[in-house]
């Protein structure tokens, strides 16, 4: 073999392993989804089924979409604990004035995510503008907009949808569900407003270093405001999905949703302590969630045992974002 190659084949390797530590935070969730979905055909023969792989496609749907708003969430330096709340109160009213109302099934979608921006909106005033902090916040709206999803369905439940809304849960263009459809439009339109806006790049900055951000005269409030009206408005979309799919909703739609799209954000390699994320790597996340929850019913874990699995794999998404935060600092420092 000539010298010639010998540097062609060198340079291959070298920027490919450029390029893999470059994007670590994304390489890293992507071998985990290969060897999870490996390990699974292995031991479960249905699992790598094509119905199978649809049926954790569909599921992942919602949670792909809330986790491009948890992105820019936790990217800009925030959390947001209320989603699954804002889910759930927005199908709740969304379903009355579509069911008891008969508001045109078109302009109750647009209800649900308008009403979500307005909810988002006001967690936004009180993070950016009186400053509590988001922890706090969120964790207070989350349990004060289930309670009012309680109040305002008083435990009925809503089914019977018109067909535009069971369409967004239960169709299918070109044999594809329209769930995944629907999750992969909204994952291509984050991913180009984190990379290439001004909206990514302040709520970037702003998690990186506030204070710098807000010297370089960026409107550091405006732009964490926005960030939560952003992640609600999805969660009201997401509501509308889920409705669709389950042709009903109630008061506890939603209900620990959130623990679920952060770790699925977090496994995708979006630091937990801001300045950094991946809406591609929130998908990934978001799949490999998918994959475990399916992995566990078709290993007849019992659903009582899926939520310890659920807390237990929070607790290992963080501690994989720091092992994986100390590992880029090393990278940096050398």
């Amino acid at each position: 073999m000539s010298e010639t190659t010998l540097s062609n084949n060198k340079g291959i390797k070298d920027n490919i392993f450029g390029w893999a530590e470059k994007n670590l935070h994304v390489v890293l969730p992507l071998g985990l989804l290969l060897i999870l979905v490996v390990f699974m055909g292995i031991i479960a023969p249905r699992f790598l089924s094509p119905i199978n792989l649809i049926r954790v496609a569909r599921a992942a749907s919602v949670y792909i979409i809330l986790s491009v708003g948890m992105t820019f969430v936790i990217t800009s330096g925030g959390i947001d604990l209320s989603i699954g709340s804002t889910l759930g109160l927005t199908s709740v009213v969304m379903g009355a004035f579509v069911m008891d109302q008969m508001l045109n099934p078109y302009m109750g979608m647009l209800f649900s995510v308008v009403f979500g921006m307005v909810l988002g909106l006001f967690i936004g005033i009180l993070i950016a503008y009186v400053k509590v902090p988001p922890f706090i916040a969120t964790i207070a709206m989350m349990a004060s907009y289930r309670g009012l999803a309680l109040v305002h369905s008083a435990g009925e439940v809503r089914y019977g949808f018109p067909e535009p809304i069971i369409w967004l849960g239960q169709g299918s263009l070109f044999g594809i569900p329209a769930p995944i459809i629907v999750a992969i439009l909204i994952a291509v339109f984050g991913h180009i407003l984190f990379v290439h806006t001004r909206f990514g790049r302040y709520c970037t900055a702003i998690g990186g270093n506030e204070e710098a951000a807000r010297r370089a005269g960026i409107p550091v409030a405006r732009y964490k405001m926005l960030v939560y009206v952003f992640m609600a408005a999805l969660a009201g979309f997401g509501g509308v999905v889920l409705t669709g799919r389950l042709d009903g909703t109630q008061a506890v739609l939603g209900d620990a949703m959130e623990l679920h799209v952060i770790a699925s954000v977090i496994i995708g390699g979006t630091s937990l302590f801001g300045g950094r994320g991946s809406i591609v790597g929130s998908v990934i996340g978001a799949l490999i969630l998918g994959l475990v929850a399916n992995a566990l019913v078709l290993l007849r874990v019992e659903w009582f045992w899926q939520r310890v699995a659920e807390g237990v794999i929070v607790i290992l998404a963080v501690m994989f974002n720091m092992w994986r935060e100390k590992k880029l600092k090393e990278m940096m420092s050398n």
